[in-house]
């Protein structure tokens, strides 16, 4: 097995949940946003792979997104969670909460 192509798979496969959580606590623009994400220790990603996921995240109505003017250039392009997308969050993060004490008891050999 290849441990780097599974950390990709496994980031890829995160980072729904990880840019709703992080539009719960605050409005964000995308450069800010993939700013905040190279920050956090093992989410290294594209900044494509960010505008890519917003797009089809505002598709299925759980983010929305309004321009708003800039000093610093051409208007800015916010993200914000909808309700609907605040709801399927808290369903993702409850079954994540699942996945996680169940991988924790497996570690631990608790699983029975």
């Amino acid at each position: 097995m290849n441990l780097n192509n599974w950390q990709t798979q496994l980031r890829k496969g995160l980072l729904d949940i990880v840019i709703l959580n992080l539009l719960r606590h605050s409005r964000y623009h995308g450069y800010d946003m993939v700013q905040t994400l190279r920050e956090i220790k093992g989410l290294k990603m594209r900044e494509g792979n960010i505008y890519a996921i917003l797009a089809r995240l505002q598709t299925d109505g759980l983010v929305a997104s309004h321009s708003e003017a800039s000093q610093d250039g051409p208007p800015r392009k916010y993200f914000k969670l909808t309700k609907l997308g605040q709801k399927k969050l808290a369903d993702m993060n409850a079954h994540w909460d699942q996945i996680m004490d169940s991988i924790q008891n497996i570690r631990k050999g608790t699983y029975k």
